[in-house]
């Protein structure tokens, strides 16, 4: 033909093995990507990627790129997941130092292929402290939550997998279209330097025209691996929390609802020496990457910081203070002033005990208060007229009902107005970056404040123990001397956070894991998938849906593809009485 320009793009033969083999027209009638149907109706013809060889349509292979195999100079038609994901570098090891480096100045680094890998390790943050290899096979998937919906087909999902080691590299697998119980057979490895990691594995639905739906995760800890076989079993996915409660850590939930995945785990090339280091002399935990930018998440732990600290403690203490000082009650202050020198007089050296008998007072008040609320509210009333006092005092019972729950009320509820969100985005980036350390900072704060308040007014398990030890601290200081007194605090300050405690306690774990032959009991992991694992959208697809499921309540779904986890009735219950 003249000017020979078909003659230099190759053939689809069978000389031409340099060229990726492209897929047959006739092998599907949908797009490869997005799965849009092929045909005539539709206005929708078949292309091919010329990097991948897939059967794609015009709107997901819009992109040019070159590819050499076939013109050195001339662009040819690449599919959207060619461009996403570009091709398998030469040097894994450089990929995945790139990645290493982009971790740990605390950016975000676009996840490993687990192809590209080529059955390299994937390195740690502490490459002088690497004891072991942990090897991951994942195999396959069952019963996984669908995101994909529409009138034509059943639903499905297209799932890939996100694994990583602590705070690590990702590595994605390949995807698989069009199912909820995909099959990858993917072997990756990640080398451990730290006995606080944990295996973190995340499912996702790839789509292409919005945002990937979250599917499910799973976390194996890896302190208690013995290094005796290889594990292999099924481990339930937990449903993707989109909001999870105040104080609960999405990893609890129940994991039920949302499939399972086939795993097969190792520990290979352990170092004994430095397996032995790492349990006595532990490394410092790694602080997690930094959050998106949310000024709610600033604005409302610090209210509640404040709500504690000032309105509900120095606030009453101050006024109280205040109120002697001005004598604004005659009597009360002159029995505050007889009683400041008598005690300077006579009980200068009981001081010391005087801090933990008060702090225990303030204890047993609140919970005699308690006491006397509960026994108000089972008292018998008279029955009397719906008139309009009684309604009243009706709602402001409930109201002070109402009050007294809200101390266990989501303090991230205090938010800003949209228009002032909105103007926060145009902060100078030192401003958000202030703005992101903060946020952690503010709310392990916010709390442990919270945890302080609820043990002092009876809100929390540990309360008893509190009083008891509040009394211990009172008995001791009134035995001993005030010298021993204050060298036996300082001391036990100082030894409790010395590395001697970790050095015990590791050497102790080192041991008892030393006799361990099988898997960790916290990992779930079973031989066969259980059938309450499944997800109710793989029951409905299959035709196994049982009376129990189907009278279950439905799970509520949110934006992205994520639910929230199914109540039980007598939790239901609760969250509704509260």
């Amino acid at each position: 033909m003249a000017g020979g320009s078909f003659h230099e793009i190759p053939r689809r033969t069978s000389e031409s093995s340099t060229c990726t083999e492209w897929v047959n027209d006739s092998a599907t009638d949908v797009c490869m990507n997005c799965h849009a149907r092929f045909g005539v109706m539709q206005l929708r013809r078949k292309h091919h990627c010329r990097r991948c060889g897939k059967v794609v349509c015009s709107t997901c292979s819009r992109s040019r790129e070159l590819v050499l195999e076939y013109h050195p100079a001339k662009p040819q038609r690449v599919c959207n997941s060619c461009v996403a994901a570009p091709p398998i570098a030469e040097n894994p090891e450089e990929a995945a130092s790139a990645a290493l480096e982009a971790v740990k100045a605390g950016k975000h680094a676009k996840p490993l292929s687990a192809a590209s890998l080529c059955g390299m390790p994937v390195p740690s943050c502490d490459e002088h402290r690497e004891f072991a290899t942990l090897q991951v096979r994942v195999i396959e998937a069952k019963g996984l939550l669908a995101a994909d919906f529409n009138l034509v087909s059943k639903k499905s999902s297209d799932p890939y997998c996100l694994l990583r080691v602590g705070h690590g590299v990702q590595v994605r697998t390949c995807t698989v279209g069009a199912t909820l119980e995909p099959r990858w057979d993917v072997t990756t490895a990640f080398r451990v330097s730290r006995l606080d990691s944990f295996l973190h594995l995340e499912v996702w639905d790839e789509d292409t025209a919005t945002r990937d739906d979250a599917l499910g995760f799973l976390d194996l800890s890896l302190a208690k691996v013995p290094l005796s076989r290889p594990f292999r079993g099924w481990v339930p996915l937990r449903p993707p929390e989109a909001q999870p409660l105040p104080g609960e850590d999405a990893r609890k939930t129940p994991a039920t609802g949302a499939g399972a995945v086939l795993l097969e785990v190792q520990m290979l090339d352990v170092k004994p020496v430095r397996r032995f280091q790492a349990f006595v002399s532990p490394l410092p935990p790694v602080p997690p990457p930094l959050p998106h930018f949310d000024i709610d998440a600033v604005y409302g732990p610090a209210m509640h910081l404040v709500d504690l600290i000032w309105s509900r403690f120095l606030s009453p203490i101050l006024f109280w203070i205040l109120d002697l000082i001005f004598w604004a009650s005659p009597t009360r202050t002159l029995f505050a002033l007889i009683l400041w020198n008598v005690g300077a007089k006579y009980c200068l050296e009981h001081y010391p005990a005087f801090f933990p008998l008060g702090l225990l007072c303030f204890m047993l008040r609140h919970y005699f208060h308690e006491k006397e609320e509960a026994v108000r509210a089972k008292r018998p009333t008279l029955v009397r007229k719906r008139t309009a006092p009684a309604i009243l005092e009706a709602g402001s019972e409930h109201g002070a009902l109402s009050r007294q729950d809200s101390r266990h009320a989501d303090y991230d509820e205090a938010q800003l107005g949209s228009a002032v969100q909105s103007l926060c985005f145009v902060l100078p980036g030192s401003v958000k970056d202030l703005c992101r350390g903060l946020q952690p900072l503010l709310r392990t704060a916010a709390d442990g404040v919270q945890t302080i308040h609820d043990i002092f007014v009876w809100d929390h398990d540990a309360s008893p123990f509190a009083a008891i030890a509040l009394l211990l601290w009172a008995v001791l200081a009134e035995v001993l001397r005030f010298d021993l007194y204050l060298m036996l605090i300082g001391s036990s300050i100082l030894l409790a956070c010395s590395p001697l405690l970790p050095a015990v306690s590791g050497f102790s774990a080192y041991l008892s894991l030393l006799r361990a032959k099988t898997q960790p009991e916290e990992w779930g992991m079973r031989s066969e998938c259980a059938e309450e694992w499944l997800s109710k959208d793989y029951l409905d697809v299959k035709g196994l849906a049982s009376a129990s499921t189907s009278g279950s309540p439905s799970r509520q779904r949110l934006r992205h593809g994520k639910t929230m986890p199914v109540l039980s009735p007598s939790k239901a219950a609760e969250r509704s009485a509260h």
